[in-house]
């Protein structure tokens, strides 16, 4: 017998990394992880490989899946479960380019796996549950708990990652435009004794952000780190340079390689200042991609709701319309589709 379970969590992007400080601020976009997870009575169904857990990456069949296999076998231990489990995701979000896509991985497979047993949790005790896969699987060095809260409350998230305390979280309402250089950078591998060099640098942006000042703390993040880890700053120079008429700031997202642009929401502005934006996003856009023939430039906005009750309209829409999650189309257009409201 095979019980199936339905989650999905948001990607997002950078304010403050907290590798220099353990201090950290990320907002979550319309980009999305989908997951699914099916629990099996009978072990020879799963596979011959070893494992309670069998994990598997449609997007990217060959990455690790160990983070996304602990945050099921978590869960199935958490309620004396005795079932075994595979557990598959599929997601918009480019993998190990500072898009918080292991957070939403774990955060999407923690909301399946619960689906799946027919239990709930505390909704920090979800987000923890996400860090500590996130720890043991080696895919963090701070646990990244400002990217799990963003991208499971929505929003913008303010932390303290040592102590895993969510200081502040609000809406956020903006445009982004997202450069993916066409390269990965996996966070685990940073360089954190050069990032501890800016922290007292980073402290300063931290309590700008946790102040509200977001964009101006963005912006001093965005460009330290570029120094300490050796990304090109000319991304999102140029990008703040065409958009200066609009206040648009952007900053490398993680601990890049990609930099996300915010620009101000389209529905908020008069005709002439929406024609502005536009043309403000076409000529970031084809700088960018003038810079990195290779690369991806992707347009969403920024996200205020909660993984939770997506994940809810997200299992109700599965287990109704029986798709095969691999089969799921994935843009940001389909995100919405594929969450469509009862």
């Amino acid at each position: 017998m095979t019980h199936l379970g339905y989650g999905c969590a948001f990607g997002g992007g950078t304010i403050i990394n907290a590798i220099a400080s353990w201090k950290g601020c990320a907002y979550a976009t319309e980009l999305k992880t989908y997951s699914e997870v099916r629990l099996i009575d009978d072990r020879h169904l799963l596979s011959e490989e070893s494992g309670r857990v069998i994990g598997k990456n449609y997007d990217n069949p060959n990455t690790d899946t160990r983070l996304i296999e602990l945050c099921v076998e978590y869960v199935l231990d958490q309620f004396d479960c005795r079932q075994n489990a595979s557990v598959f995701t599929k997601s918009c979000i480019p993998v190990a380019g500072g898009l918080k896509s292991s957070s939403a991985a774990a955060n999407a497979c923690v909301l399946a796996a619960l689906d799946a047993v027919g239990a709930e949790m505390p909704e920090d005790e979800i987000v923890k549950l996400g860090v500590r896969a996130a720890k043991e699987a080696g895919v963090t060095i701070t646990g990244a708990y400002d990217d799990a809260c963003a991208s499971f409350y929505g929003g913008v998230a303010v932390t303290d990652n040592k102590n895993m305390r969510l200081l502040k979280q609000e809406h956020f309402f903006y445009d982004v435009l997202i450069l993916n250089p066409g390269t990965q950078a996996f966070s685990a591998q940073t360089n954190v004794a050069r990032s501890i060099l800016i922290s007292d640098l980073i402290d300063t942006a931290f309590e700008m952000a946790l102040a509200g000042d977001y964009k101006k703390a963005m912006k001093m993040n965005g460009l330290l780190y570029c120094g300490v880890l050796g990304f090109d700053p000319m991304p999102a120079v140029s990008a703040m340079e065409i958009g200066n008429e609009l206040g648009v700031i952007c900053g490398l997202s993680g601990t890049g390689p990609s930099f996300t642009a915010l620009l101000p929401e389209n529905q908020i502005l008069t005709n002439s200042e929406k024609k502005k934006s536009d043309a403000i996003k076409k000529e970031i856009t084809a700088c960018w991609k003038a810079a990195y023939p290779n690369g991806l430039v992707i347009e969403t906005k920024t996200c205020n709701r909660s993984a939770l009750e997506e994940s809810r309209r997200f299992s109700d829409f599965m287990k109704t319309e029986k798709i095969d999650l691999n089969k799921l189309k994935c843009n940001e257009n389909s995100c919405k589709k594929n969450c469509k409201k009862n």
